[in-house]
């Protein structure tokens, strides 16, 4: 998508923002929120659009065919940069925390919060919903996911494309976004044996239109008005939502590593509905300022085009530090993703 060149008092967004380099999770459950940029008087319809998928490179994940067989190779040397951990991790963390009431009643947090986002490409917001909305998602889910291992199908396919791992009826993330009705997408090993697949991921797109009680209580977690002024003061570019998500996992092995969903201005915020404890839950990863600094992105550029990689990868961070975000549900993170 072609962009405008804007100029404000932060200097212009394309110098303020990068890539960001970033890990998905594994066990956790959570929602997304993607919202991409939309200039003033400029409509962009589907087609110029196609960004990348939520954690998978580009529309429907696709890539040059030159590159599949390469990807399944386990003998190219990347790199990946240190975790922290302990006080290190905890003030890491910290630095980039806010209480959610805060930023909704002080103008000050609201502006702290904002010029964080900016500097470090991610905050975490704390105390976003509530226990009933949380608990009332969990249960709907639970039944969701009853009817389906139990073959109980007649009402789903009603209200929902299904997308099982035996029966496929859509494909590409074009068709997943634009559906006029949810998407109950399992996701599963790619043919060409390529790695970063998330097999065994659950990837739920349009939710809030499984029912009115999903609708209500999504829309009560994901505060989209304020998350989008929190991102106009930020970005200083009016946003709007993509598309919503929902993410479970039932034993995913073959997750995707570092990467960037390509280099536009994006955002994604995440709400944790499930709690997540330790490494081994999957937490969402992401290396802080990473959207400022180009020598990262170049460097895994220049290695990736020399073995075929993905030109999103980040495959070659070291020296670079990461954080995990071991958080107990409701916690929010709200972070910048760029693509070309």
């Amino acid at each position: 998508m072609r962009s405008k060149h804007i100029n404000h008092a932060w200097g212009s967004a394309q110098e303020a923002f990068k890539v960001p380099a970033i890990t998905d999770g594994r066990k956790c459950v959570f929602f997304n929120d993607v919202v991409h940029q939309t200039l003033p008087n400029l409509f962009v319809s589907s087609s110029e659009i196609e960004v990348a998928r939520v954690g998978v490179l580009g529309a429907g994940g696709t890539l040059p065919t030159r590159c599949r067989a390469v990807l399944s190779s386990t003998t190219i040397a990347t790199k990946k940069p240190t975790l922290l951990r302990g006080e290190a991790l905890a003030q890491a963390v910290a630095s980039i925390s806010f209480q959610f009431s805060e930023i909704v009643h002080s103008r000050r947090s609201f502006l702290a919060a904002a010029w964080a986002l900016r500097r470090h490409g991610i905050i975490c917001l704390t105390g976003v919903a509530s226990n009933q909305d949380l608990a009332s998602i969990r249960g709907d889910i639970h039944n969701l996911l009853v009817d389906i291992e139990s073959n109980n199908l007649t009402n789903l396919q009603d209200i929902a494309y299904l997308n099982l791992p035996n029966l496929r009826v859509l494909k590409g993330y074009n068709n997943f976004r634009d559906a006029d009705r949810p998407v109950i997408n399992y996701r599963v090993k790619r043919p060409d044996g390529r790695s970063g697949s998330d097999a065994g991921m659950i990837d739920i797109f349009h939710p809030e239109r499984l029912s009115i009680n999903l609708g209500k209580r999504i829309q009560n977690c994901l505060h989209e008005t304020l998350i989008q002024r929190l991102l106009l003061v930020s970005s200083m570019n009016r946003m709007r939502v993509k598309c919503r998500n929902l993410y479970l996992n039932q034993g995913v092995q073959d997750t995707r590593s570092y990467h960037c969903d390509g280099r536009s201005l994006k955002f994604k915020s995440f709400v944790y509905i499930s709690d997540v404890n330790e490494l081994d839950d999957g937490p969402y990863c992401y290396v802080k300022g990473s959207h400022r600094r180009r020598r990262l992105w170049w460097r895994s550029a220049t290695f990736n085009k020399k073995n075929q990689l993905g030109p999103f990868e980040f495959s070659q961070l070291q020296g670079a530090e990461a954080i995990s975000l071991f958080w107990i549900a409701p916690q929010a993170a709200l972070a910048l993703r760029r693509r070309l």
